[in-house]
This record gives C-alpha cells, structure tokens and sequence, in this order.
C-alpha cells in the first residue's frame, strides 16, 4: 500500500535496549517528556474533590468534569488538523503553554460558568498535544522499530499514571488542590519550554519518499498540494481503516468499564473496596513489568493479529468479572484483560501512522484514533452504569460481546503489517 514504509526484510525486529539507543536524541526528549506531563497531570483525578470542597454539589462537580471530557474529545480531532498545518513541535509548545495557563485558571476561578469555560479549555488543550506527540515520535522513529517505541512511550505513561496519583494526594493533604492545579500548569510549562529548547525546529519532518521522486518536478508539485489539502474528509475514503476506528470505539467503551462499573460490582457483591484497589493496581503492575518484554515477541506478527487477538481478549477479560465465583475471578479477569491489553496496545499505537496514504494525513490519522478511543471512554460509562442499574451482570455480557466485535472488526479493518 502506498504510505507504508517497509523495513528490510533480512533485518529483525530490535528490543527494547536497541530501539532507545538508535532513537534520535529529540525522540528520547519527547518520551521522557510524555511520562514527565503525564506524572503531572491531576485535573481530572482531583476536580470534583476540588469543587465538592468549594460548596457545589456532586451533580455541578460531574457537569464541569464532563465540560473538562468534552474538552478532551474536541482537542484530539483538533490537535490531528493542527498539526497536519502547522507541525507537530508547534502545536506541543503551544498546546502545553495554553493548557498550563488554563489549569492555573482552575484554581483562581469560583463561579460555575466560568469553571466550565476554564475546564473545557484546559481538557482541549491537555489533549491537543498527543497526536502531535505521536507524529512527531512517528516521523522520528523507524518504522520497523515504532511498535517498540510505542510500548516505551506506554511504559512511561503508565508510570507516570501510577506515581502522579500519589503525588497528587500528598500535595493536597499537605497544601491544598490549589497548590496540585499549580504543580500541574508548572509541569505543562516544562513540558512546552523543553520541547521549545531541546527538540529543534523542524524535527521530524520526515520526506514524504513514497509518495513521489524528489527529481521529478510535476510529482513534487503534486506532494505540495496534497500535504496543503489534506483534511480528515480524505481519511473518510479509507474504509478499512474507518472499520478500525470503530473497533477502537467500542474497545474504549469496554475498557473504560473498570473505572466506573467495576467497583460498583465489587461493592454490590460485598468485597472489601481493597479488591478493587487490588485489581486496578495488578494491571498497572502487570502493564509495567511485562509489557516491554512482551512487546520483543509481539512485534514479530502481524499488526491484524496482534491488535484483533489482544482486543478480544481484553474484551473476554472484562466480561469475566460478571462470572460468580467468588473473588478470584477478579484476579484472573484482571489477568485476561491485562493481557489483551499488552498484546494490543503497542500495535494499536504504532498503527495509524503506518496506514496512513501519505506523511500529510498522517497526525489526521493519529488525531482519529485518539477521538475515537477518547469518545469511547466518555460514553462508556454512562452506558455501562446504566446497564448495571437497570439489568445487572448484563454489562460483562456486553464487554466481552464487544471484544467479539472489535476482534471482527479488526480482522477485516486492519492491514497485514509486519513492522520488521
């Protein structure tokens, strides 16, 4: 397919070691800078707390924590356009400054409106760098060695995500979630100002190689004017790769089931909050430890096999939590889900940039997964909560009816890569 560098054949899919090592230096910059924004990002850990705490009521606390959700929804779609027009380094610098000033904003704004207003702005622009992020990691890393770059960008985020909480509550029992807000806006400044030092101004850019000659002027003409027009209207004509963004959709409306219905399942059943704690922190655990030692041998099939596999397992998993077997079906669901989620997640990161026709639609791409995923996300947990409510078990029944989903849909929507 036309977009889809491929890697010499006679060379071998490289650990984890390797990979860092042949990464350029604003590639290594940027990944330490993902898991550096991520262990500082508290806003939406700590938000109805924070409002609770001032006198709103839980419904106004949840409808500024949906604005701040909305927000996020808005600034993945964006951030793939943005970067696609005016590149990858300027939407991260620019994106982190106004998120940082607009989480700042949290803390010195009271009244409902503009908490709002301040709340969307900081979750559009909180969202906005990550597909520039991962284009720019994408123009930066070899094609053969971006499913590994992409489980080390995970593994940074997934530490971020464990340690950050717990920085957050000492700097709210020790100061207040003024001062978290605070450290919050401070790390997104750091974030932008490095990418500003260290990561040089048309980093990344990588010659569009197949998609013209670089000696044939007509052909270079034409390059021009689709990386000037390319828009999210030309992704709609990838069929394929439309079935795969449905697939991610409802991946994240299954996924997202452990935040908001699991521990209403936990507590239902009468276990201690402990087994929930338990089972969240087993898959941060598991997703840190095994992740990239596992993603050396997942590498070497194909993405089709690796992403459809691993979302129905993570589907299988989740819906294992509705068997009622006392509490060890929680770890072993906990374990399936894990698992899925460890054999997919790299592929489904490295995928877009790969599938993309040209380097133009390429942050579009990347921009579409993070929208679908993230939309998935906020309504997963309306829907799952509600099902709880209404019809009980029903919910894990529909989790792992949608891993069987998504496991088709990948199957027919993603194509028979092989990142080596």
């Amino acid at each position: 397919m036309t977009g889809i560098p491929q890697a010499p054949a006679d060379e071998a899919p490289a650990g984890v070691i390797r990979t860092l090592r042949e990464l350029p230096r604003p590639a290594i910059v940027l990944l330490f800078g993902i898991a550096l924004n991520r262990m500082g990002s508290f806003v939406a850990l700590f938000l109805v707390l924070y409002l609770t705490g001032l006198g709103y009521s839980p419904a106004q606390a949840g409808f500024v924590l949906t604005g701040f959700g909305v927000g996020s929804i808005v600034g993945t779609f964006v951030g793939g356009s943005v970067t696609g027009r005016f590149g990858a380094r300027a939407v991260i610098v620019w994106s982190m400054l106004l998120c940082g000033l607009s989480t700042a904003g949290l803390a010195a704004v009271t009244a409902l409106v503009p908490l709002l207003i301040v709340g969307f702005a900081a979750g559009a622009f909180g969202q906005m760098y990550r597909p520039a992020a991962a284009t720019m990691l994408a123009e930066l890393t070899p094609p053969q060695r971006l499913v590994m770059t992409s489980a080390a960008g995970r593994f940074g985020l997934n530490l971020g995500a464990a340690v950050g909480p717990l920085l957050g509550v000492w700097l709210a029992a020790a100061y207040s979630y003024q001062v978290v807000f605070a450290v919050n806006a401070l790390v997104d400044l750091l974030f932008a100002l490095v990418v500003l030092l260290v990561i040089p101004a048309g980093a990344g850019h990588r010659a569009p190689e197949d998609t013209a000659a670089p000696e044939d002027p007509a052909a270079r003409a034409d390059t021009a004017d689709r990386e000037d027009t390319a828009r999210y209207r030309d992704l709609l004509r990838d069929r394929r790769f439309l079935l795969f963004l449905a697939g991610m959709f409802i991946t994240a409306v299954a996924e997202v089931q452990y935040q908001s219905t699991l521990p209403l399942e936990v507590q239902q059943r009468g276990y201690p909050t402990a087994l929930y704690g338990a089972v969240v922190a087993l898959n941060g655990a598991l997703v840190i430890l095994v992740e990239l030692p596992l993603t050396t041998l997942i590498q070497r099939f194909s993405m089709r096999a690796t992403v459809a596999a691993g979302c129905l397992l993570l589907g299988v998993g989740l819906g294992l939590f509705g068997l009622p077997f006392g509490p060890w079906v929680f770890i072993l669901g906990a374990v399936v889900w894990t698992l899925g989620e460890i054999i997919s997640a790299p592929s489904i990161g490295a995928y877009p940039a790969l599938a993309a026709p040209t380097p133009a639609l390429r942050s579009r791409y990347i921009g579409a997964l993070s929208t679908c995923q993230t939309a998935g996300w906020a309504v997963g947990p309306s829907v799952g909560t509600a099902l709880f409510e209404y019809v009980g078990g029903a919910v894990w029944v529909m989790c792992a009816g949608l891993g069987v989903l998504a496991y088709l849909g990948m199957r027919g929507g993603v194509r028979d890569l092989v990142p080596r």
